[in-house]
């Protein structure tokens, strides 16, 4: 074939037209020459349509046509050292789609080496590009994730033994990207000789039995360190199911282990000193209970050494009472007795306090008259009234009833009424109210006309002791009182509380939970005067080893002409008197020498003589686990020293 064949143009129209890619001819001008069927159909154009053009006017974007003009024409044809054999732009169909285009440029010239055309050939790379830019989004996305997660990859093939480890894997032990051999031996010798049979065993137990490759191991770092990583990854099956690959990655949980660790320690560490601590806080409560019990025991002990001399001052003093004295002997043995009483009264109060501090106080709320406890509180106060000549207004008619221990809330009355005398004016008011607070609660004031409290020392005043300057004055009082019956009122589910004015007097109240249950009424107090039933003589036994305490019962027996008293210092020789007299009525100490009153109380009730006579517990015991205890121990009643007349003669008639 000669040269004048190869540029034939039926020959080259041949050549264009079978070829499956694009082909376009320009002429030397840049106008399309040729275009052929495969054009057509990428563009969509027909060659008349497009004939004598310029292509970039008709295929090219604006922004891309001076570009491709100047760099794949016009440099072809001037400056062919410079021209763009090979470039790629998008071509625009005629249905406006954009396809992109890879072009390789050949020139044709003429005798005088004159460019005569320039014949395009293309490629639509329109799909491989967007798989190509799919790939890379994909890749990227896979780099961003294993950067989030932080995670090393690694490839295994357990046929071949090799193995990929990324960058990140290579990174956490320490080794750059070029570093550590692709072979499997080199993961197995980073790992720490104690984790090595549990990595393979997980190994095996995932590719013979599927379960789930999860294992935690130590990596040995470059720089002789161990790092913790947890290892996780999938074996790839052929049909048969053997594994002919795995896949997996590594999170390195170094700092979480070390944090587990330090957990773990601070764990021992806080286990030791709950220990330490609960150690030191059973001793604190095994001394605090010691204390307590010394504290109680030392409470039952002054209750006793208080009120043994008590029983026999304010005893002595009753009796005296009863004599023919003239009227100024009379006076000053009255002044005793208020004296003895005042000081009982000062003992109970610290008694109480003392209880209650230390938990030992017990009260029993039980359905109380309102009425009828107030009636008898100011019965018992009304001789102070009388003496500052303070007129009483009580304005608590209700009939309702309280949740209350009713010796407790006469004692709270007591104590409200006489502070409301003793701190008001000579022919001052007192007035009692009552509220229901339609809250369940009744609330009970008492309103006096003195001169009020000063708002400075208003906080002082529920404290113990505290008499806010009133010690200075002639108004007797401890400061005991008030804290007390705060106390006592919460101990029954209730509260206390005042409103005061300087200069024209104080509210104090009380509230305690109202009941729909009835009460038993209480009876007003009588000081009855010697009783003389007529009865024939009856005998009464007294145990007691304390002289004085023995001639002030045998004097107060004295009044009752059927009593006939006969006693014994120490329990033996009460036991004998027990059992020769068979007295009526056995009057009986605790605290004795030899036998005490538990041992000889148990021996009576053992001896069949003896068992059914009545005994009662005479004794300066006054705590209530003591009244308690007695009571358990089989005493039909118990007595308190300082015993008073009307008391002791009306509880031994009881068991006549």
């Amino acid at each position: 074939m000669n040269k004048k064949s190869m540029r034939d143009p039926d020959f080259l129209n041949a050549i264009i037209e079978n070829v499956g890619a694009p082909v376009i001819v320009l002429d030397h001008e840049g106008r399309i020459y040729r275009f052929n069927a495969a054009c057509e159909k990428l563009s969509g154009f027909t060659f008349a349509e497009v004939e004598g053009k310029f292509p970039w006017d008709i295929f090219l974007p604006a922004e891309d046509a001076d570009t491709v003009r100047a760099a794949a024409f016009v440099a072809h044809v001037n400056n062919p050292q410079t021209a763009l054999n090979q470039y790629t732009n998008r071509w625009r169909a005629k249905s406006g789609d954009y396809r992109l285009i890879e072009w390789s440029n050949t020139l044709l010239r003429d005798s005088q080496d004159k460019v005569e055309f320039m014949i395009s050939v293309g490629t639509d790379i329109t799909e491989r590009k967007q798989i190509e830019e799919d790939l890379r989004h994909s890749e990227e996305r896979m780099r961003l994730v294993l950067n989030a997660t932080n995670d090393g990859i690694w490839d295994w093939n357990p046929i071949t033994h090799e193995d990929y480890l990324s960058p990140r894997w290579k990174e956490i032990v320490g080794y750059q990207e070029d570093e550590l051999p692709s072979i499997d031996s080199v993961f197995f010798e980073l790992i720490h000789p104690d984790d090595k049979a549990s990595v393979v065993q997980a190994i095996t137990n995932h590719f013979e039995k599927h379960a789930p490759y999860r294992v935690e191991m130590r990596l040995r770092h470059k720089n002789g360190s161990y790092r913790w990583v947890l290892s996780r990854g999938e074996a790839v099956r052929d049909a048969d199911g053997k594994a002919v690959r795995m896949v997996g990655s590594i999170t390195d949980i170094t700092d979480l282990k070390q944090a587990e660790e330090n957990l773990k320690v601070l764990n021992e560490q806080l286990e030791t000193r709950v220990k330490q601590r609960t150690a030191e806080m059973t001793a604190a409560r095994d001394e605090a209970e010691r204390a307590n019990r010394a504290k109680s025991a030392f409470l039952s002990r002054m209750s006793h050494e208080l009120r043994t001399p008590m029983n026999a001052i304010l005893g002595f003093s009753q009796l005296l009472e009863y004599e023919s004295l003239p009227p100024h002997q009379l006076a000053y043995v009255q002044e005793i007795h208020r004296a003895g009483d005042y000081l009982l009264e000062l003992i109970n109060e610290l008694l109480d306090l003392a209880r209650i501090e230390s938990g030992k106080m017990v009260v029993v709320s039980q359905p109380v008259n309102l009425a009828a406890a107030l009636n008898t509180a100011t019965e018992i106060t009304q001789p102070l009234m009388n003496a500052k000549q303070i007129h009483l207004i009580n304005q608590c008619s209700t009939d309702e009833s309280v949740l209350a221990d009713p010796t407790r809330l006469r004692q709270i009355l007591v104590n409200l009424l006489s502070n409301a005398a003793k701190y008001n004016l000579s022919d001052g008011h007192i007035n009692i109210s009552c509220h229901d607070q339609n809250n369940g609660f009744l609330r009970l004031c008492v309103t006096d006309t003195g001169l009020g409290i000063p708002p400075e020392k208003q906080a002082y005043l529920f404290k113990p002791f505290e008499r806010l300057g009133a010690e200075f004055t002639a108004v007797e009082g401890t400061g005991i009182g008030l804290a007390l019956s705060k106390q006592l009122t919460e101990l029954m589910g209730g509260q206390v509380g005042f409103n005061s004015t300087l200069g024209e007097g104080s509210t104090f109240w009380i509230e305690l939970p109202l009941t729909a249950e009835a009460a038993n009424t209480e009876k007003p107090i009588q000081q009855d005067k010697a009783i003389n039933t007529g009865k024939p003589q009856q005998t009464v036994l007294y145990i007691e080893d304390n002289a004085a305490n023995l001639r002030l019962v045998e004097a107060m027996l004295r009044q009752q002409s059927h009593l006939k008293l006969i006693s014994a210092t120490h329990g033996e020789f009460g036991l004998e008197l027990a059992r020769r007299y068979k007295p009526q009525v056995i009057l009986l100490d605790i605290h004795l020498p030899g036998m005490d009153g538990y041992q000889v109380l148990e021996a009576l009730k053992t001896d069949p003589i003896t068992r059914d006579i009545p005994v009662i517990a005479l004794s300066a015991d006054a705590m209530s686990i003591d009244i308690d205890r007695g009571l358990q121990a089989g005493f039909i009643q118990y007595l308190t020293k300082p015993v008073k007349m009307d008391v002791l003669h009306e509880t031994i008639a009881r068991y006549l």
